[in-house]
This record gives C-alpha cells, structure tokens and sequence, in this order.
C-alpha cells in the first residue's frame, strides 16, 4: 500500500514525522544538521532504507521536509532498471569502507514527475557496517543540454558535408559554364577571326565585324553574368539595397512570381553582414521556388534598434510543426550559423494564413564569434 506521501515504506517502517536516532548518538545528530544546512541533496540510509534526507533532498522531491522521506526505500524512489546496480554499490562501498560508488538513475517523485540523477554512495564511519550516506545530483539539465549538443554537432556535419558537395557542385557548374559558354564562344570567335582575308567583299567585312562583335557581347555577359553568381559587384558599388532589388526583379523576371519590395537604407554595413543578407535573400528566394508553391513573395529590408532586419515572406504552404527540415533545407540551417558568427538572429517561422517567413537581424558592426550580448 502506498502512503499518502506517494512513497513505498520500507519492509520494517519506521514511525514517520519524525527522524529516528542512528547509531552514533551526538556525533551523528551533529552531522545531520550540517548536512541540512547545504544545497546539494543528502540522504542517509541503512542499507535501501533511508533513516534521514536533508532539505535539499526535500525540495528535489518536492515534498514538506526531509521527514517525509523518512522510512521509505530508496528503490522506491528510482526506477527499477537501477535497482542491481544500487544493491551492488551498497554492497561495495559497505565491504570496502572510503570506497566511493556512483549509480545513474531516474528519480520517482511523488508528483509523478522524474528527473535524471547521479547518486555518490559511500559508507559513514564510525556507525557500524550499514550505513550509507548518498549524494544525490539533479542531471536532468544537463543530459538534455547534453543531447541538444550531441543533435546541434550532427546537424553541423551534415550541414558540412552537404557545404562540401555543394561547393563542388558548384565548381562542376562554372567549369561547364566556362566550358560551354566562354570556350565555345572563344572558339567560334576565333573560327571567324581566321576566316578574314584582305580579298573578302567589303560588304562581306562589315557582316562579318558585326557578327564578331554580337559574339563578343554575349561572352561578355556570359562572364558578367557568372561573376554575379560568384560574387555579386553591384553589393561592393551600390550597397545592400541595390543589390538585393537587382536580385529581386531578376527572380521574378525569371519565374513569373509576383515579388514585391520594401526596402530602406540601413547605411554602410560590414562586408561579412552585407554578403550575409545578401545570400539570405538568395537562398530564401530558391526554398520558395522549389518547395513553398507560392504566388508572391515579399522582401523587406529596415533597420530596427540600430540593427540591419531582413525578411522573405512568402504565401506558399507553410510549415507543419514537428517535422524534421528536409535535407534540401540546409541551406536554412547555414542562414543560423551565419547569423550565429555574426552576433545576429535568424528565425525561420509559419506565417498565419499560410507561407512561411525567414528573417535575420544582423547588427551594424557584427561583433565577434563568441561575443553575444
């Protein structure tokens, strides 16, 4: 039967609402008020049976007093896949007397709620050869932080490989560019270069110069057009706004979206921050043409609290809550690690109505890896 206070009692229960004397006498009543007097919680125990629990203890169970605690088994607070490994450091540290012994385990609390815990056993001197003293460590914090760390640093190895295999798809891309469009382009600029001759009709001269001169044109935008790709000039001329209208108007030119734009002056930005924007706009922009199935898109570009605030909105299908990202997504996820090093913030959240909205706030002057405020 389970006591009001939701704990097992003990095979031989022990009057509860008080603490029984241990064998010791004044020594041990000394030792107990020292040990409810600190933070960390405490129990002393006969073997499974606790006889004392200090106010730490207390409040990890979320119970009155240590009092309450008193007379229950210890197995009956912890779950039971770690009751062999608590009878085998009971055992060890009671035959070996200065040994210390460590148990993990889920704490059972009254409430029904539980909580990882470390419990540091080891025996108390001086009071006969079954006594224990247990020092137990809420770790519930620290596992999770534990497992976000653990999630965090898979996530950035994938997010590196998938950097690496873009980046080569990338170069596999411009040297077929260069391949296709510059060293064609060449070649068949230099086939019309060899075919002039000083006995060539002067009518035939002047077709000939003018096509030369249409190859030329589109080898040159060939070369513009993959620079931009590469590293957009119009950002280091013309700034941020400029460059990210110029991006804009080409993509819904080339996708037939409506695009609309608001876009203010946010002064002189540093050039890590601007190329971060900058990119943020672009990667938005190709998540909403290959997954949101939107009919507009909206960019707005501000400055809020001294800080650079960008955001892509768009009216696609949104997000479900609870679902992993996609890996076509990651380019997201390298969005955060940029707003990350920058001292910035990135949110990628649904929109109410439907679409979703991806916005990073970047301040002036990006402070320093590491350096958040």
């Amino acid at each position: 039967m389970i006591p009001p206070n939701g704990l097992h009692q003990a095979d031989e229960p022990v009057e509860t609402g008080r603490v029984e004397p241990l064998a010791g006498g004044e020594p041990l009543s000394r030792l107990q008020a020292v040990i409810d007097l600190l933070p960390t919680a405490i129990w002393i125990a006969e073997g499974d049976h606790i006889r004392y629990a200090n106010a730490a203890a207390a409040r990890l169970l979320n119970v009155a007093s240590g009092q309450a605690i008193a007379g229950s088994s210890v197995r009956s607070m912890i779950n039971s896949a770690a009751h062999a490994g608590l009878k085998h450091q009971i055992d060890a540290v009671l035959a070996q007397p200065g040994a210390l012994g460590t148990l993990r385990a889920t704490l059972r609390r009254p409430d029904l709620e539980t909580c990882d815990v470390e419990i540091a056993l080891t025996a108390l001197p001086d009071h006969g050869r079954t006594t224990v003293q247990m020092v137990i460590h809420d770790v519930t914090r620290r596992q999770r932080e534990l497992q976000e760390l653990q999630a965090s640093r898979q996530a950035l190895r994938r997010l590196s490989a998938r950097i690496v295999e873009e980046r080569e798809a990338e170069r596999r891309r411009i040297a077929r560019e260069l391949h296709d469009e510059l060293g064609q382009g060449l070649s068949a600029l230099k086939l019309e270069l060899a075919s002039c001759d000083g006995n060539m009709p002067a009518s035939r001269q002047h077709e000939h110069r003018l096509g030369m001169m249409k190859r030329l044109d589109e080898i040159m935008s060939a070369v513009r057009r993959i620079a931009i790709d590469l590293r957009p000039q119009m950002l280091d001329d013309l700034g941020l706004g400029a460059a990210v209208e110029w991006l804009v108007q080409d993509f819904a030119r080339n996708t037939g979206l409506r695009c609309t734009m608001q876009l203010e002056d946010v002064g002189a930005l540093d050039d890590r921050a601007g190329i971060a924007l900058y990119r943020m706009v672009q990667e938005a922009l190709t998540n909403v043409l290959r997954h949101a199935r939107a009919s507009e898109v909206h960019v707005d570009l501000r400055l809020v609290d001294g800080q650079a605030r960008l955001s892509v909105r768009d009216n696609g299908v949104g997000v479900i809550d609870g679902l992993a990202p996609r890996e076509s997504q990651f380019g997201l996820l390298g969005m955060r690690e940029r707003a990350d090093m920058l001292g910035g913030d990135f949110q990628f959240e649904a929109v109410p109505g439907g679409g979703t909205c991806v916005c990073m706030q970047l301040p002036l002057e990006p402070r320093p890896v590491g350096k958040r405020p």
